[in-house]
């Protein structure tokens, strides 16, 4: 992080670890509520091929995520502030300057309504269906 004239908040261009493990288990949860849907014929196979799309998905954030945890970044601070540290700073996006609060809402809001709206769906269907 660093700090810009002007301003008492830090300012950040990259994402704390801990917003990628978010992103991974709403993921995974995504994943799993999809087979809520699950019936006999295609439909078992089309949701088997989605949820590995989005296994898929996953994978390659925890990857990254691991990657650059085991590397390092040789501009970083050797000892990262906590993810409340930098949701109250400040992120510089490409389109300018927001609260971390509210970057990490744009990004964990879209992945986490459609995670829990695919298991209210599932949870309903079961409960409609009484499979």
């Amino acid at each position: 992080m660093r700090y810009e004239r002007g301003s008492n908040l830090p300012v950040s261009e990259g994402w704390p670890r801990e917003l990628y493990w978010i992103i991974v288990g709403l993921g995974l949860w995504l994943a799993i509520s999809i087979w809520g849907f699950c019936g006999a014929g295609y439909t078992a196979m089309v949701m088997a091929v989605i949820a590995l799309l989005i296994a898929i998905a996953v994978g390659i954030v925890a990857i990254a995520v691991l990657a650059a945890q085991r590397r390092g970044r040789p501009h970083e601070d050797p000892r990262p502030g906590s993810l409340a540290d930098w949701l109250g700073s400040e992120f510089e996006a490409h389109t300018g300057r927001l609260k971390g609060a509210a970057a990490a809402a744009q990004v964990i809001l879209p992945l986490a309504a459609v995670a829990f709206g695919m298991t209210l769906f599932a949870i309903i269907r079961h409960i409609d269906f009484g499979a």
